[in-house]
């Protein structure tokens, strides 16, 4: 039961992580827009639909490094493949490179975003 348990875990981690990436691809499309979609009045609109994306960022990312703790104790047990043998942890740094890049691109517009939202209220 304890491994079905760290199964679902892990997937859920990886759900977290395509949640975290499409709200990271919305605010950057969000930052591009800013000025045509604040504009006329709608700036409440505006704010109201980047505090969504920005929860479901918050969320994610909590979730991922919530979830990642067990899935790293257990990635052994659980989802070591013995058919890649090592190469599978090139590839998971590669992966873990890529989020993080992915993270500092979403912090960086997040900062930015917000910032605009505090000149214009």
């Amino acid at each position: 039961m304890s491994s079905v348990f760290l199964l679902l875990l892990n997937y859920s981690h990886d759900i977290a992580t395509a949640f975290l990436t499409v709200s990271g691809v919305l605010i950057v499309l969000l930052y591009k827009k800013r000025q045509s979609l604040s504009e006329g009045g709608s700036i409440e609109a505006f704010s109201l639909i980047y505090r969504r994306i920005k929860l479901i960022a918050e969320v994610s990312l909590l979730w991922i490094l919530i979830a990642g703790v067990p899935r790293t104790l257990f990635y052994k047990k659980l989802e070591w493949s013995y058919m890649a043998g090592n190469a599978q942890v090139v590839a998971i740094g590669i992966k873990h490179v890529v989020m993080f890049a992915l993270v500092g691109v979403l912090s960086y517009y997040w900062i930015k975003l917000s910032r605009f939202l505090k000149e214009k209220r």
